[in-house]
């Protein structure tokens, strides 16, 4: 963050003011919800939770963790699906949520940077940078204040729960990271408590690789060195492992850490300006390879979709059943008895009031795109303001409810069943082929499926819903089956949830062995102790 230089600097310790609440017992009858997140799986019990309010407090936990040989597990949002924020091995669980302060805007050479705790919501700061309220002692600069312009933080993962450090640990991504981006993109410095209670500050562009390691310096003492990764990632949407690349720099080696290389604290992103104007719709089509004719044609053209997601036929059906059975209330529109759906959305670039002009003609590009597909656009349909696109996000959002709703009636018969959910994203030129190999296989074992999501970054996710245990087995090994054959074809295993404590088989098909020696090399310079968030990752 844009306050001292990239280094190791000591920092006071302070307890008074931190809140701690001590016994497993306690933890687990008064605070449950905290041993777990979004993926359902439960941890073992923490003898001690603390909530800590500012840099201080973290660091004094972490101190004290080290002194007493204490596990520490780091809490976010908990929105996260592969357990990375559930405790492993007891020790320490310390949650971020009370970390939300906003502590400064800088405005350099036309960029704008925000400055925050890492336990703010999205939610939070999207509203507040949106409205220009800052709080009392930050202010816009003028010259930005006097103009109709809106800024925003461009990731949008589904979670709006998620804290921005949660997002930096995981490197989230969302709908419009085809346009925008992952997290990385807009992450210009962290602040990092690392287990032996010193911080860490990272200012991009100040330290990268030289000569196969980093070069740290330190407030008192010799530099820390720590080893650069060597290994080859995907060239696809990813997030699995530690990132590696050619003279990468610093920070990139923490943001999609999933924390087991220090606590993130603080973080400074980069705010851009926001489009004129937002166009969404849904597009319709008898056959799935027209659908995907679709999205590769919104690729190549001159459109510059911002956002593709996917629907197959069993999506659709799902969703169709569930705005039948809960009515108006649903909010779900009719649905076109169709094979596939995408859903795209682009921007009209204008700052001021909406540009009605470049709106139609945005509209009639996606128009000629759906006819020349061989789609319907009388049957489209179409999202011309903001209330609209939130009714068709929330239509895309309504498909994993209404999954994991299913999965609930199942899971009361038989407790051991779960949903299969896939992760994986493959190059461009592989999607047709993989969406084949999706099907054969599924159609083999014959078990409940829907397919959607991110397919403009040829990302799809497999929701196998199993009906008994055995096909709960079933799904496992076809899981198994997906991930090789993504890796197979130049994907990665995991392209925005991250490993966490779930996926680590999957890594292991995803890297040799001497890449995952790495990142345990790397881990052990920072946190020689492997003392932050056991079980994650490697």
């Amino acid at each position: 963050m844009k306050v001292s230089k990239t280094g190791i600097y000591t920092v006071t310790p302070e307890s008074d003011g931190l809140k701690a609440v001590h016994g497993s017992d306690r933890i687990r009858s008064d605070y449950p919800d905290y041993l777990k997140d979004e993926s359902n799986v439960t941890g073992a019990d923490a003898e001690s939770l603390f909530f800590p309010r500012s840099l201080n407090h973290l660091v004094k936990i972490m101190m004290d963790a080290r002194e007493k040989g204490k596990k520490v597990t780091i809490s976010g949002g908990r929105t996260g699906i592969c357990a990375g924020a559930v405790p492993a091995e007891g020790g320490y669980l310390v949650s971020l949520e009370k970390m939300t302060g906003i502590l400064g805007l800088d405005y350099v050479f036309g960029d704008l940077t925000l400055r925050v705790e890492s336990g703010i919501r999205l939610s939070e700061l999207s509203a507040r940078v949106r409205s220009k309220d800052l709080g009392p002692e930050i202010e816009f600069p003028d010259e930005l204040k006097r103009n109709n312009k809106h800024y925003f933080y461009p990731p949008d993962p589904t979670e709006t729960t998620a804290t921005i450090g949660g997002t930096v640990a995981t490197n989230a991504s969302g709908a419009r990271t085809l346009f925008y981006g992952p997290t990385r993109d807009y992450v210009e410095g962290i602040e990092v408590v690392l287990s032996t209670g010193e911080l860490l500050r990272v200012n991009r562009g100040e330290v990268r690789a030289e000569n196969g390691c980093f070069r740290v310096p330190k407030e008192k003492g010799r530099p820390l060195i720590i080893p650069a990764p060597s290994y080859m990632m995907p060239r696809t949407k990813h997030s699995a492992g530690l990132y590696s690349k050619k003279s990468m720099d610093l920070i990139d080696l923490f943001i999609g850490s999933e924390g087991i290389l220090g606590v993130i604290a603080g973080v400074s992103v980069r705010l851009i300006e926001e489009p004129g104007v937002f166009l969404g719709g849904m597009a319709f089509f008898e056959e799935e390879s027209d659908a995907v004719d679709f999205v590769v044609g919104a690729k190549k053209g001159d459109i510059r979709p911002i956002s593709l997601e996917y629907f197959d036929r069993d999506a659709l059906t799902l969703l169709e059943d569930t705005r039948k059975s809960q009515g108006p209330v649903s909010e779900i529109p009719p649905i076109p008895e169709k094979d596939a759906a995408v859903y795209f959305e682009s921007a009209v670039f204008k700052s001021g009031k909406p540009d009605v002009s470049g709106l139609k003609q945005e509209y009639l590009k996606w128009k000629s795109l759906i006819e020349t597909s061989r789609g319907d656009p009388s049957i489209a349909w179409a999202a011309l303001n903001k209330r609209d696109i939130m009714r068709l996000k929330a239509f895309r959002h309504a498909l994993p409810e209404s999954v994991n709703k299913i999965i609930s009636q199942r899971k009361r018969m038989d407790g051991r069943i779960h949903k299969v959910g896939t992760d994986m994203a493959v190059p461009d030129r592989h999607l047709k082929e993989i969406i084949r190999y999706y099907r054969s296989e599924l159609g083999h074992e014959r078990i409940a499926s829907v397919i959607f999501g991110h397919i403009g970054d040829s990302h799809l996710h497999v929701n196998m819903i199993p009906d008994t245990y055995d096909q709960l087995l079933k799904a496992r090994d076809l899981y198994k089956k997906f991930a090789k054959k993504a890796v197979y074809l130049g994907g990665t295993v995991s392209a925005e949830h991250g490993i966490g404590k779930l996926k680590k088989d999957y890594l292991a098909i995803l890297y040799p062995p001497d890449a995952l020696e790495e990142m345990e090399t790397i881990k052990s310079s920072l946190d020689p102790d492997h003392v932050l968030n056991p079980g994650n990752v490697i």
